[in-house]
């Protein structure tokens, strides 16, 4: 019985990862912003994915509240020109949000776990050193992550955190000792080269070192591909240190529903965050 439970669990992920890349095809469903700065270098060149970042600037004089913008992508795919990343960026910069859509490196294409997350602090950074050049108000800078990008939204935080007014996750993935299966075998070696699943555990955000910043998650309770329970845990890991934590469900909403910009619950999700954004301002 347990083996058929495993097996049906592995099926239910598989389809849910399936729907997700099949949801990044087709045009979008909305008049995407073209950048108001395309491919900015955040950083010198490497090998692997290159350091670039498309910034959307909204009307008005400044100082801009702004979000940095990390796609998605499980680790190994993704790009900051993503259908739900333009998605994001369109409607904050409507909402009179500066907004950086960055590219990191990916498994395979240049680095692992950690190199990805360097490369999110270094574009944090990078970010915040651009307060004059594009009107930034300095001490309203978000972080916002899909899936992959929330979780190294997530472990960015330690290293970026007196620069960031808050970190938001959404459907990100948060306790890595949840992953099962060969894939998690192959991720787990990937990222602590040994395989050492103690290390590998430690390094997930629900176990690490709290992020002392305000967090906001977003995640569908109809969600197999990271299952909601992640976001909820994180929620009450951070409730017992007394630290400021938004969890927003969306009944009956899957993995990356970002993806669907026509659907009431990516509208719904994109009010819900901007206005989250705004309280926190």
């Amino acid at each position: 019985m347990i083996e058929a439970m495993t097996r049906r669990a592995r099926s239910t992920r598989t389809g849910s990862a399936v729907r997700a890349l099949w949801s990044l095809m087709g045009p979008p469903a909305f008049d995407p912003a073209q950048p108001t700065h395309a491919a900015m270098s955040y950083a010198s060149a490497r090998r692997g994915v290159a350091p670039l970042a498309d910034v959307y600037l909204p009307a008005g004089p400044g100082p801009h509240p702004s979000v940095v913008l990390v796609h998605g992508g499980g680790f190994t795919v993704g790009s900051r020109r993503m259908k739900p990343v333009r998605f994001l960026a369109t409607e904050l910069a409507s909402g009179g949000f500066a907004v950086a859509a960055i590219d990191y490196r990916l498994v395979f294409r240049g680095g692992r776990l950690i190199e990805a997350v360097d490369d999110v602090v270094g574009a944090i950074h990078w970010w915040c050193g651009q307060a004059d050049a594009h009107h930034l108000d300095p001490a309203a800078v978000h972080v916002v992550g899909l899936s992959a990008g929330g979780t190294l939204t997530m472990l960015a935080a330690e290293r970026t955190a007196p620069q960031v007014r808050a970190y938001v996750g959404v459907f990100g993935l948060y306790d890595f000792s949840n992953l099962r299966g060969g894939l998690a075998q192959v991720i787990t070696r990937l990222v602590t080269k040994s395989g050492d699943q103690a290390v590998w555990r430690a390094r997930s955000p629900l176990h690490g070192r709290p992020i002392e910043r305000p967090v906001v998650l977003l995640h569908g309770t109809a969600d197999t591909l990271v299952e909601v329970e992640q976001a909820r845990a994180l929620r009450d890991r951070r409730a017992v240190d007394g630290l400021s934590t938004t969890l927003l469900e969306y009944p009956d909403a899957e993995h990356a529903f970002f993806s669907h910009a026509d659907r009431p619950i990516a509208q719904q999700a994109m009010r819900d965050l901007i206005a989250a954004l705004r309280a926190l301002a």
